[in-house]
């Protein structure tokens, strides 16, 4: 069970606070204004194309989760260092 999660897009934030699972939640993007409680509770690590890897591996995730092909970059990062990464790639519903 994944208790320590770094969320690389407002999306995947917002859905964990609806479902209440923001507990898990110990990192976030800098864009994320959704839910508004988030930016006052988690710290900002990562913006949409860069993110601050080594803030990011201080918090201990067990996993990130991501979107699309422009994250890649990052994900690769974060595999390389031994963080269990899920990147989405949807274009639609």
């Amino acid at each position: 069970m994944y208790e320590r999660i770094v969320c690389l897009t407002e999306e995947t934030t917002e859905t964990l606070y609806s479902i209440g699972e923001d507990w898990r939640i110990v990192g976030i993007s800098g864009f994320t204004v959704r839910p508004p409680q988030a930016r006052k509770e988690k710290p900002r690590v990562s913006a949409f194309t860069s993110a601050k890897i080594d803030e990011i591996l201080q918090l201990r995730p067990d996993l990130v989760l991501g979107f699309s092909d422009i994250q890649a970059d990052i994900a690769a990062d974060l595999i390389r260092q031994g963080v269990e990464v899920h990147v989405f790639n949807h274009r639609s519903v």
